[in-house]
């Protein structure tokens, strides 16, 4: 991915972009934001919309990131989904 830097820190000239909350990362930790709910899927997703939309990635890549993304989302759905099951079944006494 071609991914411009938005701006340097100032005391370690370590590179930063901005997240999809608008807070500052470096590329390091950018690659560690947390994708355990669809909420955290989502911003994710509008922050490398919004990369693509800025130049800042290609669209290819961001096409491709936001394809898996989709896929994350649909296993925290499906996850969520089975336990509700399972507690149903725990809750009529069907184990």
């Amino acid at each position: 991915m071609r991914n411009k830097n938005i701006s340097a820190s100032a005391e370690t000239k370590t590179p930063v972009t901005v997240d999809g909350r608008g807070e500052l990362v470096s590329p390091t930790s950018s690659s560690r934001l947390p994708l355990k709910t669809i909420d955290d899927v989502r911003v994710e997703c509008a922050r490398v919309y919004r990369e693509m939309r800025s130049g800042l990635i290609d669209t290819s890549d961001g096409s491709k990131l936001v394809y898996v993304l989709g896929q994350i989302s649909k296993m925290i759905e499906l996850y969520d989904i089975e336990n509700r099951i399972k507690l149903l079944e725990i809750k009529n006494g069907n184990n």
